[in-house]
């Protein structure tokens, strides 16, 4: 196990323990200097870490890291130019070394190593260029963010908003016009959102499903990710469910010969939906929009 390892798996749910800092602080302290281990005591500096917090050596020490190409440093840096932090910042000097914009060029070092820090780097990148009010640039966001969100459950969530977002899911859209390369997009990174963190993102899978939105409508696939979504609380999924139901009822109806016990099953799966639905939306206190 490296120092940095040894550092973070010490801290790991302990971040507030004196002990745990203390540990971690005797390790780095008497570790040789190198980048890694400037660059950890500059975090310590920064986080007071096991050492009075010191903003001013935090600085000086992810500058020397910098200069060596760690990783953590790089982050440090763009972290304290993002939030005003660096001793010319805050002293508001005439002749500043860096302002808020470098932190941008600090990010993106630090995302171009295979650090730890790296994810960070790249989401935060990714809001930046997304941010309107930073001139936006969402072609950059998308590479940033699509560069770890495979593995990322917060990067694939960013993603699938963002084509969710280009999507009029509720109007009726004829076939030849809708967009196949958007919906395919949605879908996609829906599918990795909700692999990450199915919490927030069954319900919107659910509704791909169910309306064919980058894949081929499949309503068994739409009531499972609904039901998943109502596991987690979300009184929608049990409406989205009742309203799956009530097509499909309209469907077998429209029958020449109506199959009288699939429509009775309908119909009761539609009754018994909508009364979860009004159940918990009560229990959790909304209002039907």
């Amino acid at each position: 196990m490296n120092l940095t390892e040894f550092f973070h798996n010490t801290l790991a749910g302990h971040e507030d323990d004196p002990a745990a800092q203390r540990q971690v602080a005797r390790a780095v302290l008497s570790a040789p200097a190198t980048p890694e281990s400037t660059a950890l005591l500059a975090l310590m500096y920064h986080e007071g870490i096991g050492v009075k917090a010191d903003l001013d050596k935090a600085f000086d020490l992810a500058e020397k890291a910098a200069a060596d190409g760690e990783g953590l440093a790089y982050f440090l840096l763009g972290y304290m130019c993002d939030n005003i932090e660096t001793p010319d910042q805050r002293t508001g000097g005439p002749r500043q070394k860096y302002d808020h914009y470098d932190a941008e060029r600090f990010y993106t070092l630090c995302a171009a190593t295979d650090c730890r820090w790296s994810d960070a780097a790249h989401l935060w990148l990714g809001d930046y260029f997304m941010d309107s009010a930073q001139g936006g640039d969402p072609d950059q966001a998308v590479e940033h963010y699509e560069a770890i969100a495979d593995n990322n459950a917060e990067a694939a969530g960013k993603l699938s908003d963002y084509y969710w977002d280009q999507l009029d899911v509720d109007a009726i859209i004829p076939d030849e016009f809708r967009d196949r390369e958007l919906e395919e997009k949605s879908y996609h990174w829906t599918s990795v959102a909700v692999r990450l963190n199915p919490h927030d993102y069954s319900y919107r899978m659910g509704w791909c499903h169910a309306d064919g939105i980058g894949c081929n409508k499949a309503f068994r696939l739409a009531r499972k990710y609904w039901e998943d979504a109502y596991e987690f609380g979300d009184w929608q999924a049990a409406e989205a469910i009742a309203d799956l139901y009530e097509e499909r009822l309209e469907e077998l109806q429209a029958r020449p010969e109506p199959p009288e016990s699939e429509c009775s099953t309908c119909t009761r799966e539609i009754a018994s939906w909508r009364k979860l639905a009004a159940r918990t939306r009560e229990r959790l206190g909304e209002s039907k929009v």
